[in-house]
């Protein structure tokens, strides 16, 4: 059996195209990135990502969301900031107009739409030189033909815009806006032509040419991942290039003023291509956008093309436009054959679900018809276009004012283009004599206006303004304890309620001032309370009576201080009677020292005016007092005519004293006088006093000594007796100085200050022999020495 060029060809390519998609994930077919100004805020912008993808591959399930869009300054390539996008729409399929050729290459194409509302600061974007943004993603099909590796190559979202802010001048832009894209394949040697350009909100001008697509730069091996340009372009494989994506005669080319891509292919296969999208104001780029897609060239067999005839039901054939009112529809008729597929267009875009032989059409537009054969993939025929308008005037109202529970009333007003008659309707009645354009209404209910165009007769009808009387204001005052009384030297909190503005009144006369939700009161009276609503209704809240508590006056007697913990306890007497005492050492009303312990204690007694009142407080101080001590040596030794201080150390926190006797003293009422000019032995006994009256006294006896006895001679022979140089009395002398010298004039011994060591007779470990020893002595600095002659008698009996 012989099998047809034309149906070899087909398998193939079926296979070509199919097996790819079975094998590899994410297919990206094409797409482009739109920043459009929101119009409210300065730096305020809508992010759209337009992506056409395989359906049914596993890009097509992604998530709600897709990867990071980053923001970079085109100077230097510096991130500015970057933000994710969220699917806005429902994801809907590309329309083919031959679903046959579709169907039999497995051309399902969806388009997905992500979103993204951001804010960016003017300020922080003033760099003459623009910023970019940026969206990658991977794969491409392994099908196309004309890039190498396709499967392995990835997809770059790209998008320019300019400053901001420029020269201190906030600059208003928004990039180019497209339509949806037709599903479309060429027929092998027939003339194509596709419509790719777009539109720019701002009317600036728009240039279009053909450049090489884009690939994926991968940052740290992850796909999707947020990096600065440049960014790669894909690889051609020989022969092709951005001018030569599609090989023709001609080949795939773009008009420069519209974006019409034409051509006449001559190579069957899927094909990459991108086009340049420039945007210009006062012949200055300020903004580009980079297209990427792909198309399919496929071999047509050579049959007779269908020529479709379209008509307008119910009219000369030769009419090829009309004009409805707004709101009917008019049906367009085609040519019926049962051989046929029909795909309706509306200015140059397929029509979803429009594949009858008949469409009813209630928008203004130009319509047409393509056709083709239902059971083979051939050329299509195109009909003859047919304009329909539609005629009708426009109107919106406005409404100002509310209707409140039982009071208000509301201007509506209507706006609408001129040469129209108006007739107003209340709940589908109309109204009697209401034929203006504003009416004042005191009535809910639904209120529109059918609109007659005086040259057509033709009558639309206005938006509804739906009219309903507000809930009453329910005005309430509350206080924020739920008392009606002020206690003693307070206040009392009255909250409104039921309005968000208010307006308080006591006995009657308004207070200025107070028109919020709270009131601050001190003074007892009658208090009212007018709240409004968001509308300005208005509720009076009933009257609030708020009573004034009496003060009460509370004492607490004095406690006596005590000496020392170890004491009785103590009765607390407060008044008035019923009220609490509290403080460190109290129970009940008992202060018990032993428990508090040494201490200025705080105890109080308190007593409410009312239970919900703050009690009023007396407080006395229990002060448990420490008994004082001192520490003063018993006795001490020093020499007659000697001056020198008592150095008493005390506790307990005495400021009174008294020494007796004062003989001698320079003071007898401070804690540590002077002793001047001691002549005899004497006693001193010193009693403290704290402010609490405990008291304490103490002791000390002064031995004086007129001078030092020195010894003729002393016996170091280890016999227990006088073995040691003894000088009596010179412990009264702390700052005398001993030397003996043998008798060459060498100093054997010497001693400074106290006599802690007496001279045993050795020196330097070795035993002194027996003979006389001159010596001196110094008792006290600044006075002459004592000079004699020492004997050292070693007896060794």
């Amino acid at each position: 059996m012989r099998i047809s060029t034309f149906r070899v060809r087909f398998i193939l390519l079926s296979l070509s195209l199919l097996f790819p998609s079975v094998l590899l994930a994410t297919h990206q077919v094409g797409g482009q990135l739109e920043m459009r100004a929101v119009g409210d805020i300065p730096g305020h912008y809508r992010i759209i990502v337009t992506n056409y993808l395989e359906d049914g591959t596993r890009g097509a399930q992604n998530q709600s969301s897709i990867g990071l869009i980053g923001i970079f300054r085109k100077r230097d390539n510096v991130l500015m900031q970057s933000f994710s996008v969220r699917e806005s729409t429902a994801r809907q399929p590309v329309i083919f107009s031959n679903e046959y050729c579709s169907e039999q290459r497995n051309l399902h194409f969806i388009v997905l739409i992500y979103e993204a509302d951001i804010q960016l600061a003017p300020a922080d974007y003033t760099d003459l030189q623009g910023y970019y943004m940026s969206y990658q993603t991977r794969n491409r099909n392994a099908g196309i033909n004309n890039i190498n590796n396709p499967s392995q190559v990835g997809f770059t979202f790209y998008l320019e815009f300019p400053a901001l802010q420029q020269n201190g001048v906030l600059f208003q832009n928004s990039s180019p806006k497209f339509a949806p894209i037709n599903g479309e394949y060429i027929c092998l040697g027939d003339a194509f032509s596709f419509p790719f350009g777009g539109t720019d909100p701002d009317g600036d001008e728009l240039r279009y040419s053909m450049v090489t697509p884009l690939d994926q730069k991968i940052a740290n091996n992850r796909q999707s991942a947020v990096s600065a340009g440049p960014y790669p372009d894909i690889t051609w494989l020989s022969g092709y290039d951005a001018n030569n994506a599609i090989p023709g005669s001609p080949p795939l080319s773009v008009d420069a003023q519209t974006g019409k891509l034409s051509v006449t292919a001559t190579k069957l296969g899927l094909y990459v291509f991108a086009v340049k999208v420039e945007e210009y104001r006062n012949g200055v780029k300020i903004g580009e956008v980079r297209r990427d897609f792909q198309l399919l060239v496929i071999d047509c067999p050579p049959l007779t093309t269908p020529d479709p005839t379209v008509q307008i039901q119910n009219r000369l054939l030769t009419s090829r436009d009309a004009t409805i009112c707004r709101g009917d529809s008019i049906k367009l008729q085609a040519t019926v054959n049962a051989d046929w597929n029909y795909q309706w267009r509306k200015n140059g875009i397929n029509l979803a679900n429009a594949t009858n032989p008949t469409l009813s059409v209630r928008d203004a537009g130009v319509y047409t018809l393509v056709v083709s054969l239902k059971t083979t993939c051939s050329k299509t025929g195109n009909s003859a276009p047919i304009t329909i308008n539609v005629s009708g005037a426009d109107g919106k109202l406005y409404t100002s004012g509310h209707l409140c529970a039982t009071t208000g009333a509301v201007d509506i007003t209507l706006t609408s283009s001129a040469g129209v008659s108006y007739q107003w309707y209340r709940n589908s009645q109309p109204m009697s004599a209401q034929t203006s354009d504003s009416i004042h209404v005191s009535e809910a209910g639904r209120y529109w206006v059918a609109l007659t165009e005086l040259s057509t007769g033709c009558i639309t009808t206005t938006d509804t303004a739906y009219l309903d009387r507000s809930p009453a204001v329910q005005a309430l005052i509350q206080s924020t304890t739920g008392s009606h009384r002020i206690c003693p030297n307070d206040f009392l909190v009255l909250t409104g309620n039921g309005g968000i503005q208010y307006s308080w009144a006591k006995d009657g006369q308004p207070i200025s001032g107070q028109n919020g939700s709270e009131y601050r009161i001190s003074i007892a009276g009658v208090y009212s309370l007018t709240a409004s609503d968001q509308y300005g209704c208005i509720g009076i809240a009933p009257a609030f009576s708020v009573e004034q508590i009496p003060p009460v006056t509370v004492t607490l007697d004095s406690i006596a201080d005590m000496c020392g913990s170890n004491v009785p306890i103590v009765n607390l007497i407060g008044s008035p009677p019923g009220g609490a005492y509290a403080g460190e050492g109290v129970t009940g009303s008992s202060f018990n020292a032993e428990a508090a312990g040494v201490g200025n204690h705080v105890v109080t007694y308190t007593v409410k005016a009312a239970p919900e009142c703050t009690g009023t407080v007396a407080t006395r101080l229990a002060i448990v007092a420490p008994i004082p001590t001192i520490q003063l040596t018993d006795s001490l030794t020093t020499y007659k005519g000697n001056t020198f201080s008592l150095n008493a150390v005390y506790t307990g926190n005495p400021n009174q004293f008294h020494w007796a006797s004062a003989t001698y003293l320079d003071a007898d009422n401070v804690a540590n006088p002077t002793v001047t000019n001691i002549a005899d032995d004497i006693t001193y006994t010193v009693e403290v006093e704290n402010n609490s009256g405990c008291i304490t006294k103490d002791t000390i006896h002064i031995t004086v000594y007129e001078r030092i006895w020195i010894p003729d001679a002393f016996t170091p022979n280890g016999d227990g007796m006088n073995d040691v140089l003894k000088l009596p009395g010179i412990e009264a002398f702390p700052e005398a100085v001993v030397t003996i010298f043998n008798r060459w004039g060498e100093v054997v011994y010497l001693s400074k200050g106290i006599y802690a060591k007496p001279f045993d007779g050795m020196y330097n470990g070795s035993e002194l022999p027996t003979g006389v020893y001159p010596y001196t002595l110094k008792p006290i600095p600044g006075k002459p020495s004592l000079e004699g002659r020492l004997f050292l008698i070693r007896d060794h009996h």
